[in-house]
């Protein structure tokens, strides 16, 4: 079997997701495959292939079929164990980078909700940073682990199994606090593509009540651990949930300015009790 042939016949996927599956099982770039087209495959890549491009046909997530996601312009690793990274959530980082560059003394960051790492270890990375990675998910942390080794950030960032700020002590404050919580409410799952209710973790999803519960423990939590000079910033969804959360973040007495992504949504709140870059 040629490649020609697999991508002549490619059925109900993609095009460009056929394309990404042969160069992942080739361990070619992505534009080789079109110019080798008519390369020979043995039967053991051709089965390889047929194998995976029948899970995409079912809906497995590309990334979990190839094990890569970019975030940031970063390779990631993921799998089932954590939510992928959507380019969107770069909103955050970006948000987050623009006020640590304006604040080279802030050193102490806290990535809530970390799944892959996606967030806390760009900020290592990009900012120089010392970053506490949290997760309730103890399997997501091994994905975060792994992918603080492969962006060589290991040395900068710390790793806790925690429930929210459940298993962190309150001694030292953070500087900065992101979080990319799940805000999903529960009447909304059956709503979901397929291709998330059935491939990605419901906990990293799943945000209780009205899909802001764990935004609401989140925020009562803030001022045992925000410096008073410090920011919070918090990736939010639609369906009102960005008036609420901002609602709650306004309560703790932070003034909250709201970043929209590249659509248009609002997508980030950020709040401090002094000032808002």
């Amino acid at each position: 079997m040629k490649i020609r042939d697999i991508v002549t016949k490619q059925g109900d996927i993609d095009g460009l997701d056929t394309v990404n599956i042969l160069a992942f099982v080739l361990a070619i770039r992505q534009e080789e495959i079109l110019m080798s087209l008519d390369r020979s495959l043995d039967e053991e890549t051709a089965c390889r292939v047929s194998t995976l491009l029948k899970e995409r046909s079912q809906g497995k997530p590309l990334a979990y079929i190839t094990g890569n996601k970019e975030f940031f312009s970063e390779p990631f690793f993921v799998d089932e164990r954590v939510l992928i990274p959507r380019p969107d959530t770069e909103t955050l980082v970006e948000c987050a980078l623009e006020i640590l560059n304006k604040k080279p003394d802030a050193e102490r960051i806290l990535d809530m909700g970390s799944g892959s790492g996606a967030i806390g270890l760009i900020i290592a990375k990009k900012a120089g940073r010392r970053v506490a990675c949290v997760d309730i998910s103890l399997k997501a942390l091994g994905v975060a682990r792994k992918n603080s080794r492969d962006l060589g950030v290991p040395d900068r960032v710390d790793f806790l199994c925690s429930d929210l700020f459940g298993g962190i002590k309150t001694e030292k404050k953070f500087d900065m606090i992101v979080a990319n919580l799940p805000y999903v409410a529960p009447g909304e799952w059956d709503s979901l593509m397929r291709d998330v209710r059935v491939y990605e973790p419901r906990i990293a999803l799943d945000g209780g009540a009205g899909g802001v519960e764990i935004y609401r423990r989140f925020i009562e939590e803030i001022p045992h651990y925000l410096k008073t000079d410090g920011y919070v910033l918090c990736e939010i969804g639609g369906d009102g949930r960005a008036e609420q959360v901002r609602d709650m973040l306004r309560v703790t007495g932070l003034s909250v300015v709201t970043k929209k992504d590249l659509s248009g949504n609002e997508r980030v709140l950020i709040g401090s009790w002094t000032s808002l870059l």
